[in-house]
This record gives C-alpha cells, sequence and structure tokens, in this order.
C-alpha cells in the first residue's frame, strides 16, 4: 500500500492549523492553546522523539489525563509514524501496569505520577527514551521533560504512512486477564473522524466541552475549539456543576460532549447553562434522565449516540424520538450510521465462522447479538488473535464484522433496540431472559429504586434493588428467584459511572444468604 503524507492521522491538524490558526483549540484550566500553538509544540516534540531515537511503527505509552500535554504527545508520536498506546486514567494500578508490559514499548511519557508505577515495572523501569510532563532532574522521575531541556535541530514534517499503519492503540474496558488493545490505524481514524463529522453535524463555530479523549482528537481534526472539563474523570457523578458552569460561560462553550452522570450534574442545578448541544453515550440512557434533561436545557438539540470503544458511531438518535419509543420494550438507539452494515445474529458464548454467519443471522424483530461492518470499526487487536477469533468475523471478501456484544433487535423502521449484554443473559428454567428488559420491567414495579441489576446465578433470576426506602415488595411479588434491597451503591463501570458492573456486583452479592 502507497505511504503519504496525507495519510497520517495528524495532517488534518496542519491543514486545521492552516486554516484557524489563532483559535483556541485546548483550554485547560484557564489556559488557551491556539491551533497555530498546538501544531508547533507537536512538531518541535515530534522532532524531539525523533532525534532521540524513536523510529516509525514503535510502540510509546502515554499515561497524561486529557489536557494540552495528552495532545502534544499523541500527535506527536503519531506524527512521527510510531504508535500511541494511551491508557486511561480510570483503569486500575494493576491493569496499567499489565497493559503498558503489554504493549512492549520502546519510550514512556507520562505525568510525574505515572513514572513511579513505571519504574515498579521490570519491562518498563530500563527504557531509554521517557518523558515526564514534570521538571526533571537528575533524570527523576525520567530522563527528559516535554518542555524542558530537549531541543531538536528542525521541526518534524509529518511521516508518511500507509492507510494500515497503526496509529493509536487503546483498551477496551473488558474483564478479561488478557488486555484487548483496539488497534486503530491511520485509516480507520480517518474514516472514524467522517463518520463522527456527518453524524453529528458539528459547526465551525461551536465550541465543544468533550468528555471522551477521542472526541477531542476530533475537534483538533476539524478545526473547533474543545474546552476540557475540570472534573476527576474517575469520579465523573461527583463533579461539580458549578465549575462547569462556570467554565462553560467563561469560554463560551455552545455544546457538551459527555456521559450521562456528567450531564445530570448540570441538569440539577437552578439555572442550568444555556447549552445548544448535548452529545451523550457510554451508557444506557433512561426516559427519566431525558425528560429531565429536555427541562433542564430546552434549547438543546440532545443526540444519544451508540457505539464501542472498537467502534464508534454505529447509530444516534434525537432524544424526541427516543422518548416517543419508551413503550418498547429496550432502549431505542436509532438507525445505524449511513457508513455502517449491521445484522442481528443468534446469541453465542463461541466464535462464529465467516461461512456460517447467514445461517446465524435471524429476522426483523428477534432478539440477538448486534454485528456491524464499517471502515471506521477496529478489524483486530493488539498481539491478542484469541480476541479477534471471539469478536470478529472476518469474510472471505475481506470485509470484517465486529460482533458488538450487546443484544437487541431492529424494529420495521430499522432502528436498533438495546436489551442487554451477551455476557449477562440470562437463562432461567431453559428460558431466555435479558437483564436490561428484567430491570426495566422491576423499575415500573418499584418506581423508588434508584437502580435495579439483574443477573443470573445457578439458573435462577436475582434482582437487586438501591433504594432508601421501606417500601418493598418480596421475590413472588416481584416473579424473580431472590431479591437483595440495600442502600449501597451498586458498582458502575469505571470509565463513565454509568453501567452496572455485572462482575463486581456478582462477587459482592452472591455470597448474601
Amino acid at each position: 500500500m502507497n505511504r503519504e503524507q496525507s495519510n497520517n492521522i495528524v495532517s488534518l491538524l496542519d491543514a486545521a492549523a492552516a486554516r484557524v490558526a489563532a483559535r483556541p483549540a485546548l483550554c485547560y484550566q484557564g489556559r488557551e492553546c491556539t491551533f497555530k500553538e498546538l501544531q508547533h509544540r507537536v512538531q518541535r516534540f515530534a522532532a524531539v522523539l525523533s532525534y532521540r531515537g524513536l523510529k516509525p511503527g514503535e510502540r510509546v505509552i502515554i499515561m497524561i489525563p486529557m489536557s494540552p500535554e495528552l495532545y502534544v504527545a499523541l500527535l506527536a508520536v503519531i506524527r512521527c509514524g510510531a504508535v500511541a498506546v494511551f491508557v486511561d486514567p480510570w483503569i486500575s494500578i494493576t491493569r496499567i501496569a499489565a497493559f503498558a508490559s503489554f504493549a512492549e514499548p520502546s519510550a514512556f511519557i507520562g505525568v510525574p505520577k505515572s513514572h513511579l508505577l513505571r519504574l515498579l515495572n521490570p519491562r518498563l523501569a530500563g527504557l531509554k527514551l521517557t518523558f515526564s510532563t514534570g521538571r526533571v532532574a537528575a533524570r527523576i522521575p525520567a530522563r527528559y521533560s516535554i518542555n524542558q531541556g530537549c531541543r531538536a535541530p528542525a521541526l518534524h514534517s509529518v511521516e508518511a504512512v500507509a492507510a494500515d499503519d497503526p496509529a493509536l492503540i487503546t483498551f477496551t474496558t473488558g474483564s478479561s486477564d488478557t488486555p484487548k488493545g483496539t488497534n486503530r490505524t491511520h485509516g480507520f481514524l480517518m474514516a472514524q473522524n467522517s463518520a463522527l463529522c456527518e453524524t453529528l453535524d458539528y459547526s465551525d463555530q461551536d465550541v465543544d466541552m468533550p468528555m471522551f479523549p477521542v472526541f477531542a482528537l476530533r475537534n483538533i481534526a476539524a478545526g473547533i475549539t474543545s474546552v476540557v472539563p475540570e472534573i476527576n474523570f474517575k469520579r465523573v457523578a461527583e463533579a461539580d456543576p458549578q465549575v462547569i458552569r462556570q467554565q462553560i460561560q467563561d469560554h463560551g462553550v455552545t455544546m457538551l460532549t459527555a456521559s450521562p452522570p456528567l450531564i445530570d450534574r448540570l441538569a440539577s442545578l437552578a439555572a442550568p447553562p444555556p447549552l445548544k448541544k448535548i452529545i451523550t453515550g457510554g451508557a444506557p440512557v433512561t426516559a427519566k434522565q431525558l425528560r429531565a434533561w429536555k427541562q433542564a436545557f430546552p434549547a438543546a438539540d440532545v443526540n444519544i449516540v451508540y457505539g464501542s470503544t472498537e467502534a464508534e458511531p454505529v447509530a444516534h438518535l434525537a432524544l424526541a424520538e427516543r422518548l416517543s419509543t419508551e413503550h418498547l420494550p429496550g432502549a431505542c438507539c436509532g438507525k445505524p450510521v449511513p457508513a455502517v452494515r449491521a445484522k442481528i445474529v443468534k446469541i453465542t458464548h463461541d466464535p462464529i465462522p465467516p461461512d456460517q454467519l447467514a445461517e446465524f443471522e435471524l429476522p426483523q424483530g428477534e432478539i440477538g447479538e448486534l454485528v456491524v461492518a464499517a471502515d471506521h470499526i477496529c478489524r483486530d487487536y493488539y498481539r491478542n488473535p484469541r480476541a479477534v477469533v471471539q469478536n470478529k468475523i472476518l469474510e472471505p471478501d475481506g470485509t470484517c464484522w465486529h460482533r458488538m456484544g450487546d443484544t437487541g433487535y431492529f424494529d420495521q423502521e430499522g432502528r436498533f433496540f438495546l436489551t442487554g449484554r451477551v455476557h449477562s443473559t440470562i437463562i432461567r428454567n431453559g428460558e431466555m431472559l435479558h437483564a436490561q428488559l428484567e430491570e426495566e420491567r422491576l423499575r415500573q414495579l418499584l418506581p423508588d429504586a434508584e437502580r435495579v441489576a439483574a443477573f443470573e446465578e445457578h439458573g435462577k433470576l436475582v434482582a437487586v434493588v438501591q433504594t432508601k426506602r421501606a417500601n418493598r415488595k418480596d421475590a413472588a411479588e416481584l416473579d424473580v428467584d431472590r431479591v437483595i434491597f440495600t442502600s449501597k451503591r451498586l458498582p458502575l463501570d469505571p470509565r463513565h459511572n454509568s453501567k452496572i458492573d455485572y462482575a463486581q456486583l456478582k462477587r459482592v452479592f452472591e455470597k448474601l444468604p
């Protein structure tokens, strides 16, 4: 395949810097970095990386939270033709160590604290190319600082790459002991940028507050300003809404791209900020939440985006359409975006052979697992052939179908309705039940419940209800085999603080009598 500078996703930054040089690219903790400044910092740091010995194709661990420094490091690595391995801050320390060493990196770039973790890992401690975002003295905590003591003879031009060359590796939220690193190629990132632009109707004058690093990357490619929210990304549900509201006012933010808990926090204010657009995803959203958002942000165009680490976006729909479908089973995610092909297949925990895909496909209306294909869907995982076999269906013509791991069905209008996860499917007395549908049913019976989770325990249906109210019903009334009421918060996913963490939930409650 031809290697061209135009294939490198960082070429979009150069185009944006030429078009809107003086516009702020990133606003962070009261500081602004224009597109021209960001481009210059990326060019300079890419030159330093190359001068210090980083070669195209080598992997670089990046452990920096959302900030200008993150995007300087990320884009400089990719500009060199190397592969950025981004480790999210929400991941546990033990898993961070496993991910980092698994990647077999040639370099490590991180905040000062991340180097303490690096030095404790034998595979990472001996790396010769290490950079800290803070000050460095006597090569502690790293050999070099991103901002100090590193100079190269000239700015770095964009490295020519092939569309299939890897650019970025990010990790899924799965609970497997083996890291699942999604391999995002330059071609994938270009296709994803196009799909997001086509799907979400961005305006050139928008000022976005993105909570997701990939959306800020998309903004940089499109010349749109990103204001990084001042929150603890590990505790989004505890964010101070007054601080966020002040940021929105100070920077003229017009749109918010965030997971549901952050929107909930802003909606709780007596005077929510006057946003024009809200884009959310990462977790199911209830009709109750949407009605609260509609009241809090009456002028906002609210869109719910459906996708995953490997495939984003897959589908989307507006708030009004979602509310119009609340009487139907499952959560409506909308029609697949134009670039995506989609099918529903029989639910199985085994790999699906490509030559049997047609036999697995289910008719419209039946619940099964969603599989999708598009240019902006990752085709493989880094050094994990087992995960490829389990999660991908590779047809002889080159088409790659990704198994979303979500269960649901298509209605007559072609809209996908989410009913649960394959791993949370419940078999009760030989009947297949879907966790999300059971949880919806139980919420209707228990309107005072804060959260409800349903899972299988030895062929039985167990319900765990988080509530502070004393008005409780027994298992027979709820048509479950066992019900547990608790005032404690149910465990949620670490990335978005929105989805039930079923694995942890079972570990906590299976031990109770």
